[in-house]
């Protein structure tokens, strides 16, 4: 994607996954400069390494006039404060996935955008895989029919690296398990591709690590368009990552993030493969483009909002031990 001028950006939080989206961001139009951090000193090597100075006063940053955007790689819980704090500075915001904890943070943090006339961009990077988007191109064109279920599992093993005096290993923090760590992508892909959601029900249960969070996660969904769902996400095991929508006519499956096989009824499979793409490099100048006018980001602010309200549901009824529990409408 081609802009008129690099966007400056200030990255927020510069833990395993901060760092990976400065990596990441090299070579794009996204250009990182500053670095805020609650402890400056774990991270001075690599800030130098990558050429930007680093700090841990997040007002100062803000107050600077040369920052046009910031990247938030923080504890879920601080998104909306933050968020609400860089837009009225008039700063573009992109923001690791959730958006919020609940529905009513997240509203403010997208009205206070709005308000703002900034761009808030959410991190769903797998809306960028090829044959996700081929999947939704084989939805949206009635190729699989009516939508009847889709099946999504996105795991891997990392409860186990994750302690109690860790944020990312806080149930407060990770409702409902691997849900806002990896659940959520799975839960994203799916209201893009068949809307939002209408009813849950959700067993979590803690199995494996020694972090006090869930590690065994099971969702059913109900959406409004009258497909169901199941989504499953597990903490303590191997690497796994699948997707499979079944229609009227056949099914579309990702058994992993680039391929994608189309089987429908009375019909030879067939498979397509598509080469690996750095979808954190593509996300970020997908924002930057936005910041430019060029483009548009895949995640729009009501599909945003509709995962938060899905994503509160789903923890409200893994605490009550799975009862159905309706998701609040978006309006």
């Amino acid at each position: 994607m081609t802009i008129s001028r690099p966007v400056t950006a200030a990255i927020v939080g510069l833990g395993r996954w901060g760092q990976n989206l400065v990596t990441a961001s090299s070579g794009t139009n996204l250009n990182i400069v500053q670095g805020v951090t609650r402890t400056p000193a774990k991270v001075t090597e690599f800030a130098s390494q990558h050429g930007f100075s680093v700090s841990d006063d997040y007002d100062a940053m803000l107050s600077d006039p040369n920052i046009e955007a910031v990247v938030l790689a923080t504890p879920h819980s601080q998104h909306c404060a933050q968020i609400c704090k860089a837009s009225g500075t008039g700063k573009h915001i992109f923001v690791e996935k959730p958006l919020a904890l609940s529905l009513s943070e997240a509203q403010d943090a997208v009205r206070s955008c709005n308000a703002h006339g900034v761009t808030l961009a959410v991190g769903f990077n797998r809306r960028f895989l090829p044959a996700y988007n081929a999947l939704c191109t084989a939805h949206h064109s009635n190729t699989l029919g009516t939508a009847l279920h889709i099946d999504a599992n996105f795991s891997g093993p990392f409860g186990y690296h994750y302690s109690a005096n860790m944020w990312r290993g806080s149930s407060t923090e990770n409702p409902a398990g691997g849900m806002a760590a990896m659940g959520i992508h799975m839960l994203d892909a799916m209201i893009h591709l068949l809307g939002p959601v209408h009813r849950v029900s959700a067993l979590s249960i803690r199995r494996a690590v020694e972090a006090s969070l869930d590690d065994t996660t099971n969702v059913q969904l109900e959406f409004e368009c009258g497909a169901t769902g199941s989504l499953t996400t597990l903490m303590a095991t191997q690497i796994n990552w699948r997707m499979q929508l079944f229609g009227a006519s056949g099914w579309a499956a990702m058994k992993d993030q680039q391929s994608l096989e189309i089987s429908l009824i009375d019909q030879e499979p067939t498979v397509s493969q598509y080469a690996a793409n750095d979808t954190l490099a593509d996300e970020l100048s997908a924002f930057a483009g936005c910041i430019r006018s060029v483009g548009s980001f895949p995640v729009t602010d009501r599909e945003a909002l509709q995962g938060v309200a899905a994503m509160q549901a789903i923890s409200r009824s893994a605490a009550s031990d799975g009862e159905r529990v309706a998701v609040e409408q978006v309006t």
